[in-house]
């Protein structure tokens, strides 16, 4: 191995992964990007609502039984009149809940005025003793407190918890926040002070019957609501739809208020009263949408009763911290654009469309574990580091064409394209390395013929000559290295190294080449004699061996060139052409190197030695009579 390849190599490893994890390091760096300006949220919301659709088909979550809502609805508004109501009739309906006993009563209804009916109210509160109203805020930090003249009469047989919650960009109700600061104070959330009156209340329960009703898990309830982050919203893991659902008990008040059976059914619950008429808002919370109801609205007493069902069962959502989906980010990146670089651009928009549908049911396995995968973004990032990788490859491409320009044959470059990671190194042709078998060629006497003709036509006559000598070599699958005056360089076995049968292989067409070339100028020049041009001569030299390939010049302009003595030794082969006295013979010589691979596949005309110019031994040389 000769210098400039052990240097090669020495710098090989290190960079080879540098280049093949490059396009992965540009993904991951825009899709970090993408991440810290939001812009993957979009889309990931968008799979989210389809995920959370498809476990509502498939395996729907069970609304905890323990929850019920007594819903104001249109029936209800007809029968006791429009909004807002009397605050005699949540009065009376207390008075009715009282003789079956719910565990906990909330009022999803802002009251923040005085109405001549609050002394009722507030005598009712207090006999029930484990009502819950409601805590809203203006927007502005402040808060819309219970109305004095029903806090003050009911003092200590009631709790408070906000219902203030702020939907995402899209309108729909994802996250939530359990404490709302108010000034200095922080108020629970709505759910969160049922859940704790529920716990009174299932706490004091002291015959056995009653004491089997108690959830053994609900003594946890106060210590989980003390581990949550009051600065961090928690994420709603939606139980199913709202509206006409089989799951929740929703029963409408009028019915409630006519007692029987409806009021049966809430014994020891957790009851939430709240407008579900549409079109009401202003009355503590506007109509919301869910992952489940984004089209159609649903009534905001149903917000408070998913957070109330997740605290109880202890299934919010989790999701990826911050870190962890940038690790991610980067982990899919770089793997994905190491593992496609070898693939073609079929079987990587293969892969990367293969990674949505098990995206989506990472996604959903995700989902039914109680966690929220992002599925958008790491499929979104493969597709970066494919079109990474391609933009890469199309610069290699484009280094390749505009080193080799026309002059490799379409069936070679193809060759050179599938081994250009043993051509390319950071995307340049590294020095490398090479047997070869070098062709050169000259026209003889150019230099008086071109005294005889006008420059124009000349260089028309010379482009044709070079055009026809050219499409012999690449057909043979030779790469011309240059044109040199009137003069032609090519090689066999160049661009990519070769070894074994492959220099044999190189070596026999850059013999047909040549025979071909020599045909060919007869066909060309009987064209020119035709056409009262002057007719060619030339001569060609064949030889084989070691020669040192990469690109050349500057950094505006560089070219990719073979240099060594086989160089040499091939032009001073053409050149001794002129001395051919074997009329048998095709003006061409190769030397000893060349002839051993070719012997089987040519025949030779004479042997001789030469001293070529330049050299201080002789060199053994066939004049070629043939192909066998």
């Amino acid at each position: 191995m000769g210098i400039w390849a052990k240097y090669s190599e020495r710098q090989r490893p290190g960079r080879e992964i540098l280049i093949r994890g490059g396009p992965g390091l540009a993904a991951a760096g825009l899709s970090l990007g993408l991440l810290l300006l939001g812009l993957w949220e979009p889309l990931e919301r968008a799979v989210q609502g389809q995920l959370f659709a498809l476990r509502d088909r498939i395996a729907p979550l069970q609304w905890d039984s323990r929850i019920a809502v007594i819903a104001i609805d249109e029936d209800s508004l007809a029968q006791y009149g429009p909004y807002p109501w009397p605050r005699r009739y949540y009065a009376e309906l207390l008075d009715q809940l009282m003789a079956v006993q719910p565990a906990a009563v909330g009022f999803d209804i802002l009251m923040p005025e005085a109405t001549p009916d609050d002394a009722q109210l507030a005598e009712s509160i207090g006999f029930s003793g484990n009502v819950v109203l409601a805590v809203g805020g203006d927007g502005l930090g402040q808060s819309i407190q219970v109305t004095p003249t029903l806090t003050e009469p009911s003092q200590g047989a009631f709790r408070l918890g906000h219902v203030k919650h702020s939907p995402d960009s899209d309108g729909i109700s994802r996250r939530v926040y359990l404490y709302e600061r108010y000034g200095s104070q922080w108020s629970p959330s709505f759910a969160i002070a049922l859940g704790q009156t529920y716990q009174t209340a299932m706490e004091s329960l002291i015959t056995q019957e009653a004491a089997a009703l108690t959830d053994p898990e609900i003594a946890k309830f106060i210590e989980r609501t003390q581990q949550f982050d009051q600065d961090r919203p928690v994420l709603i893991n939606w139980p199913g739809r709202t509206r006409d659902s089989q799951q929740l008990l929703t029963l409408p008040f009028a019915s409630v208020m006519e007692g029987g059976s409806a009021v049966d059914q809430l014994q020891n619950r957790i009851v939430l009263v709240g407008y579900t008429a549409v079109g009401i808002v202003g009355t503590g919370e506007d109509d919301i949408r869910t992952p489940l109801e984004q089209t159609v609205p649903t009534a905001g007493v149903y917000l408070h009763a998913a957070i109330l069902d997740n605290l109880l069962n202890d299934r919010f959502l989790g999701r990826l911290p911050s870190w962890g989906l940038g690790a991610a980010i980067v982990a899919v990146a770089m793997a994905t654009s190491i593992l496609l670089k070898p693939w073609s651009l079929k079987g990587r928009v293969g892969f990367v469309a293969a990674l949505i549908p098990v995206g989506f049911a990472l996604g959903y396995g995700g989902l039914l574990g109680g966690m929220l995968l992002p599925v958008a973004t790491p499929v979104g990032t493969a597709f970066f580091s494919l079109v990474g990788l391609q933009l890469l490859e199309q610069r290699e491409r484009q280094t390749l064409t505009d080193l080799f320009a026309i002059n490799l044959s379409p069936e070679m470059a193809s060759y050179v394209w599938q081994h250009k990671e043993e051509l390319l190194l950071e995307g340049h042709i590294h020095a490398q390395e090479l047997t070869a078998t070098l062709l050169f060629s000259d026209i003889r006497g150019f230099t008086s013929i071109t005294q005889t003709l006008p420059p124009k036509v000349m260089l028309v006559w010379l482009n044709r000559y070079f055009e026809a000598m050219t499409e012999c070599i690449m057909a043979h699958g030779g790469v011309v290295d240059k044109y040199i005056g009137d003069a032609i360089m090519a090689a066999f076995g160049a661009p990519v190294p070769r070894s074994g049968d492959g220099i044999q292989q190189d070596a026999q067409a850059a013999v047909r080449a040549s025979v071909a070339m020599a045909e060919r100028l007869k066909q060309l020049n009987q064209e020119f004699q035709s056409e009262g041009l002057p007719t060619i001569r030339f001569g060609i030299g064949l030889h084989t061996g070691e020669v040192v390939a990469g690109t050349v010049g500057s950094r505006a302009r560089a070219s990719y060139s073979l240099f060594g003595d086989a160089v040499n030794v091939a032009a001073r082969l053409q050149d001794q052409t002129k001395q051919l006295v074997d009329p048998a013979a095709y003006p061409i010589l190769m030397s000893e190197a060349t002839y051993r691979h070719v012997k089987d596949c040519c025949r030779v005309g004479i042997e001789t030695q030469l001293q070529l110019r330049g050299r201080n031994v002789q060199t053994t040389a066939y004049s070629l009579a043939g192909l066998a």
